[in-house]
């Protein structure tokens, strides 16, 4: 079979501001706070992944099996046929409100390491989101080791995408994991000629086929998904 460079997001336009789509291998950091579209960014690609043929892991702590498929259909992405046919598995991780959480949480960023080596052969593409929910109460030490046992798994050809809340993590760690990630992408929210948009800035993608768009500009289309907004935007 012929090795593919790109995992595709299923939306051409995002594809081409991508410079081909998501590069293969590639450790993703995907920063973002609430209601800049980070979910949707991360569905859009394991969508697209689905869709053309890999095989996704997604360890959540956002939301439930029948939430996050629910949640995606909402904007199009039925992933539902793939999750019944074992292609998308979906592992959620409910720490918040616990009274045990800071004693259990501190040790789940090391137990999901060890299970993204463990079932390495069954998956092209995972997901952790969110990534800072798992860290908060690691050690420095434990963040950097997931780092660097994330990037040693993506060197096999695989894609590894992580999501964090800004803040949420000391700035010593994010400066760390920003250098060692391939592709560091941030959204926010913006307000242009009085009209509230979501901005996409692709700070770095490595290894992508060709130009990459510095600001991205999008919507959320509930019957497309992400929809690109054709506006020039100077970097902030």
């Amino acid at each position: 079979m012929t090795r593919r460079v790109v995992v595709t997001t299923g939306n051409e336009e995002l594809d081409n501001r991508l410079g081909g789509g998501i590069p293969i291998p590639s450790l993703l950091l995907i920063e973002g706070d609430h209601g800049t579209g980070k979910s949707v960014v991360i569905q859009q690609i394991v969508y697209g992944a689905l869709k053309n043929g890999f095989r996704v892991y997604y360890v959540t702590t956002e939301s439930t099996v029948r939430e996050f498929l629910l949640q995606a259909k909402r904007v199009s992405f039925d992933m539902t046929s793939y999750f019944l046919k074992n292609i998308l598995k979906i592992f959620p991780v409910h720490v918040e409100g616990a009274r045990w959480a800071k004693n259990i949480a501190k040790l789940l960023l090391q137990v999901v390491g060890e299970f993204m080596v463990k079932t390495m052969s069954d998956w092209n593409v995972f997901v952790v989101d969110s990534f800072s929910v798992l860290a908060v109460y690691a050690g420095t030490s434990t963040v950097l080791d997931f780092l660097t046992v994330a990037k040693n798994v993506v060197s096999q050809d695989r894609v590894v995408i992580l999501s964090v809340h800004p803040g949420a993590l000391s700035e010593d760690i994010m400066i760390r994991a920003r250098s060692i990630c391939d592709g560091y992408v941030k959204l926010r929210a913006m307000e242009i000629g009085g009209m509230l948009i979501k901005a996409m800035e692709i700070i770095k993608l490595r290894g992508a086929l060709g130009p990459v768009d510095t600001i991205i500009a999008f919507d959320v289309d509930p019957a497309f998904g992400i929809k690109i907004l054709p506006l020039s935007l100077a970097k902030a």
